[in-house]
């Protein structure tokens, strides 16, 4: 191709056509600048179609992460509710001072759920690194901020300083000086059921113990419907891509 426009520029010169030379020469100019525009127009959207395809890996990937996130959350609902009823169970035997059946051994053993959440937060942590811009969606950017920075973290907070405290405070002295043996959603064995039930601290850890249960079931449930809000956000930007 160089060759040919070569010729050209020499036949005009040679024939004595300066002024269709300097036409023409400026065309060649102005088509090797389309070129190069053009050039560099298909470049900049191979790189635009990176970027987006980026993204959208990254959206599909927290979204996987998320899904985790929220079938955490609602195994540990369903754990809560379950050690709530059991102190309830328990609290009534203590309450109305009915006499000890096997039964009982189970909804011993259930006086704490024995949970904890952990936020998967592998690509929110990804994301971080290579820059949350990424997310060009700024509702879905502020969301993903909102929920793992602040939401997961007030959480993560709350558990440490009354769930965990609890445990180490009431439930496991409990354990250890009332239960001869315990098996956690098996069975625990009383000691001396009827000092047991007579035992006013015992009463108390037991009412206190579902008021965290009642106030975890609570926390988790709006976590989960922020983590549910999210997926649904992703989801509609997906559809969209």
């Amino acid at each position: 191709m160089i060759h040919f426009f070569r010729r050209i520029r020499k036949q005009l010169l040679g024939e004595g056509k300066t002024g269709k030379y300097l036409k023409y020469a400026i065309g060649e100019i102005l088509l090797v600048m389309i070129g190069i525009l053009l050039a560099l127009q298909v470049n900049n959207w191979n790189e635009g179609r990176k970027i987006k395809d980026k993204e959208i890996k990254s959206l599909h990937e927290l979204r996987s992460e998320l899904m985790q996130n929220l079938s955490d959350i609602n195994s540990n609902i369903i754990g809560l509710e379950n050690c709530k009823k059991s102190n309830e169970i328990i609290h009534s035997q203590i309450t109305k001072k009915l006499p000890y059946n096997d039964s009982l051994d189970y909804h011993f053993s259930m006086l704490y759920p024995y949970i904890t959440f952990s936020a998967n937060q592998t690509t929110y942590e990804n994301l971080k690194l290579t820059g949350m811009n990424l997310v060009t969606n700024d509702s879905i950017r502020s969301s993903i901020s909102d929920l793992y920075a602040n939401r997961f973290r007030a959480y993560r907070t709350f558990e440490n300083t009354y769930f965990v405290n609890h445990y180490f405070q009431q439930i496991h002295p409990m354990l250890m000086t009332e239960f001869s043996s315990f098996e956690y959603r098996v069975g625990a064995k009383p000691i001396n059921y009827d000092n047991f039930i007579n035992n006013p601290e015992n009463k108390q850890t037991l009412n206190f113990t579902i008021d965290i249960c009642k106030n975890f079931i609570a926390f988790q449930s709006t976590l989960g419907d922020d983590v549910q809000l999210l997926i649904e956000e992703i989801d509609a930007e997906l559809d969209n891509k």
